[in-house]
């Protein structure tokens, strides 16, 4: 009788370091799992990164009369703000700009970086955001 008392001790206690040492092994492969997966995120990141960084050189290669066109379209209106005569048109300019929807403004933004080669920028301006609000 004690010798079965003691065998179904024994036994419980076995059970139950076994059990201690799944929930390690099941741990430790979630932290490896984690750790794979960031890694893999990283990788994915600066891979990004690289292909923006080269399709700006490309564009920066590639300038043109659309560059100065650019230039010119944001910088006149800067500059015939300082003239008196002027300054009444660009004003009124504005003005009828409110009017333009929002998703014209992000076309135009669009054109304006991928012209003046800022993706790489943008992407790390997104990712630093998203990350932000995500509370990380």
């Amino acid at each position: 009788m004690i010798g079965a008392l003691a065998t179904l001790i024994t036994g419980g206690l076995e059970a139950y370091k076994q059990h201690g040492k799944n929930k390690a092994n099941a741990l430790k492969r979630r932290d490896e799992i984690e750790n794979e997966q960031h890694n893999a995120k990283i990788k994915r990141l600066q891979s990004g990164d690289e292909k923006s960084a080269n399709l700006d050189m490309v564009s920066i290669k590639e300038r043109g009369l659309k560059d100065e066109f650019i230039m010119l379209v944001v910088f006149i209106p800067l500059i015939l703000s300082f003239i008196p005569d002027y300054a009444v048109y660009v004003s009124e300019g504005f003005i009828a700009l409110q009017a333009v929807p929002d998703y014209y403004w992000y076309i135009v933004a669009a054109v304006v970086i991928d012209t003046f080669g800022f993706r790489s920028m943008v992407r790390y301006l997104l990712e630093f955001f998203s990350f932000k609000f995500k509370g990380t």
